[in-house]
């Protein structure tokens, strides 16, 4: 079960955890992000799916290599082979999904899918590796997360952008069923505090969505107040780039 029971907060660690013990850094998104993130506690990986032009399932969030590697070239347009060799600012190097669901047999993984390429090459992978239990589904565009979670039987899935929106303006319309046709198809919303104008992370938006059966994750949460203060109003979950420093102040 990828939602199990607990009262305690969850903690998404948003590409890992970038921050060794002794202060040095990793590179995000990277094995050894991801081990650090679940050494200090994290009950969750949050990453992103892409897919290297030989069609490689890759853990990598940006268009392009060049912020962590100063390479300008996007993963597409790379092999896999070109880019294993690549190293990135701090040593590390890009995973393969298919190595790092091996290297952390019993975590769970938060993974959005970044591009129609994804769907396919990112699910074939999770079902080989059975691991649909311990993946949640995501992306910003409620349908790449809804063709990948339909090749995915009964995996857990969050909502995209629009129907993040949706919800929350349903809510303000007064709920009831209008919010439950929103959220119906998802199990939890992954949201921001705010979208635009909208606030998101009202005590009574996060009630009415629990009477759905749908959790409440914010991200990237960072500072402790905040990250208190969204537990106090009733947030489920907690995506941020310091797990150590959210497990430190939730647990």
């Amino acid at each position: 079960m990828y939602f199990y029971p607990t009262d305690a907060v969850r903690i998404f660690a948003h590409r890992g955890l970038a921050v060794a013990a002794d202060g040095s850094a990793f590179d995000e998104n990277t094995l050894e992000a991801f081990a650090r993130a679940l050494e200090v506690g994290a009950d969750y990986i949050e990453s992103d799916i892409q897919v290297t032009r030989d069609g490689v399932a890759v853990l990598f969030h940006d268009d392009t290599l060049l912020r962590v590697a100063g390479v300008d070239s996007p993963v597409n347009r790379l092999t896999w082979d070109e880019l294993s060799q690549i190293k990135l600012a701090h040593g590390g190097r890009v995973p393969s999904l298919a190595e790092t669901l091996e290297a952390f047999p019993g975590a769970r993984f938060n993974l959005d899918f970044k591009s129609v390429a994804s769907i396919l090459a990112g699910t074939k992978v999770i079902h080989d590796h059975g691991a649909q239990a311990r993946v949640l589904v995501a992306s910003f565009s409620d349908a790449r997360k809804q063709a990948a979670a339909s090749k995915l039987p009964g995996v857990a899935t969050s909502a995209g952008s629009m129907r993040a929106a949706r919800a929350a303006i349903a809510h303000r319309l007064g709920g009831g069923i209008l919010l439950g046709m929103a959220v119906a198809p998802v199990d939890a919303l992954q949201i921001p505090v705010s979208q635009g104008r909208l606030r998101l992370d009202s005590p009574g938006f996060i009630r009415n969505l629990h009477k759905h059966g749908v959790e409440v994750h914010y991200w990237t949460i960072n500072d402790p107040e905040r990250m208190k203060a969204l537990v106090a109003a009733g947030a489920d979950g907690i995506v941020t780039d310091r797990a150590d420093i959210a497990v430190a102040t939730l647990r």
